[in-house]
């Protein structure tokens, strides 16, 4: 049976027994809350390079399991901790911060994630992936870094890459590190109806077409059926459904409380209504309403613990203690956040993959669609974020060599796609 508690229902009671403790200026302090003591974040940077270098994959992974289970923690509104911390849109705005806009409130403003769309050349129907929805957050740390170095501004990227000399070594040309506490992370949601059941792709790693074509999510082989109006669902219970017109016979049926998720709001709806229809005219055939239901699919998260940064992906799954992917989960991962794969990696080179090529580590969401999406390397495509800025495609991975040519002339930035998309003309 699915006997995890309900996120929503006890996010509820979490934070009324909050607000009766805290009294009637209990929302006035700022809701932020970073990765709380006992969790192993920041790793020791000299340790974190060892398991790298000796190619320690279970450390590695349990390294990353330990952080993620520090951020998925419980705050007293009942969100994770991660959620309170800096949507992008506020990273990245113009303007100085206010000094007196009031108590700072969680904000999930969708969008559609950046793989799905950056790459496209004219005038082309919309692609499948472009019915996703994401968002990206920053922490404390992060967020400090990009304000107090005014890299949400153009002109100062603009000034940053005009001021190397032409003799700086390709290596010299960046912007300055992050700190180490530094944190960015991106989301990817799928809707739930409140009324019925709705279908999910599930990535099993088994494709329906050659690498070389992608394998976005509409092709994938399996769906599960999660039932919105029922808590407790038997273990093996099936059902028929169909989705984008493809049947599905005998999908496991799963409940809201497998997966972390809120209900939709008003207010949700009016800051991103357009992404928020389109995506539920294809995972349901009508547009969102309220009270329907974001269950979290994928979940990326960047950790300035090292040089490079630790890079660690999840992905929801309905049998989540099968497979290499499921391997290490401390125990301190509790609740819905149990049911989700992970993938890790510390370098874009090692561990090597059976036939002696560079470290491959994708996430199905994001990067299965593309052609070799499951030869990728986040990691070799964050190492590509420079300004001037260059797209992303094609997929590959590897370290780059220095004198590559998307790094001539162009500014590395510490790995982060968000400054070189997010970043704004000056006004």
């Amino acid at each position: 049976m699915d006997r995890l508690p309900c996120i929503s229902v006890t996010r509820t009671i979490v934070g009324i027994v909050a607000w009766l403790g805290a009294g009637a200026a209990g929302f006035a302090e700022d809701i932020y809350r970073p990765i709380p003591d006992g969790f192993g974040f920041p790793g020791d940077q000299e340790e974190l390079l060892r398991f790298r270098d000796t190619e320690d994959v279970s450390a590695m992974r349990r390294h990353a399991w330990h952080v993620f289970a520090g951020m998925t923690q419980p705050t007293p509104g009942g969100e994770a901790v991660w959620e309170t911390w800096y949507p992008s849109h506020d990273v990245f705005r113009l303007g100085s911060d206010p000094q007196d806009a009031g108590p700072r409130k969680i904000e999930r403003r969708f969008t559609v994630p950046r793989q799905s769309f950056v790459e496209r050349i004219g005038v082309q129907p919309q692609s499948i992936g472009e019915s996703l929805l994401s968002f990206v957050l920053f922490n404390q740390e992060g967020r400090a870094h990009i304000r107090s170095k005014q890299l949400y501004l153009q002109n100062q990227l603009n000034a940053i890459n005009d001021g190397f000399p032409s003799s700086t070594p390709v290596a010299d040309r960046r912007i300055d590190d992050f700190p180490r506490r530094a944190i960015s992370l991106k989301t990817v949601w799928w809707p739930v109806q409140s009324d019925g059941v709705t279908p999910l792709p599930i990535w099993d790693f088994d494709p329906t077409r050659p690498d070389s074509a992608g394998n976005d999510f509409p092709v994938w082989r399996r769906v599960v059926a999660v039932d919105s109006t029922r808590i407790s669902i038997p273990d093996d219970e099936t059902t028929n459904i169909a989705f984008m017109g493809v049947p599905h016979t005998e999908a496991h049926v799963v409940s809201l409380t497998r997966f972390y998720e809120f209900e939709i709001t008003a207010a949700e709806i009016g800051a991103a209504g357009d992404v928020l229809n389109s995506s539920a005219q294809m995972a349901f055939g009508r547009d969102v309403r309220v009270g329907d239901h974001a269950v979290l699919v994928a979940f990326h998260y960047t950790t300035k613990e090292i040089p490079d940064w630790v890079w660690a992906t999840f992905w929801w799954h309905d049998r989540p203690d099968d497979g290499p992917y499921a391997a290490d989960r401390t125990s301190d991962v509790l609740g819905p956040w149990r049911n989700y794969l992970m993938d890790v990696a510390f370098s874009m080179d090692v561990p090597r993959e059976y036939d002696g090529t560079p470290n491959a580590m994708y996430n199905p969401w994001l990067e299965a669609r593309f052609p070799d999406g499951m030869q990728s390397n986040c990691m070799t495509c964050h190492q590509r974020a420079v300004w001037p800025p260059v797209g992303f495609l094609p997929i590959t991975r590897g370290s780059a060599p220095d004198d590559a040519p998307i790094f001539r002339n162009r500014t590395k930035l510490d790995f982060l796609w968000s400054v070189a998309f997010e970043s704004n003309p000056q006004p």
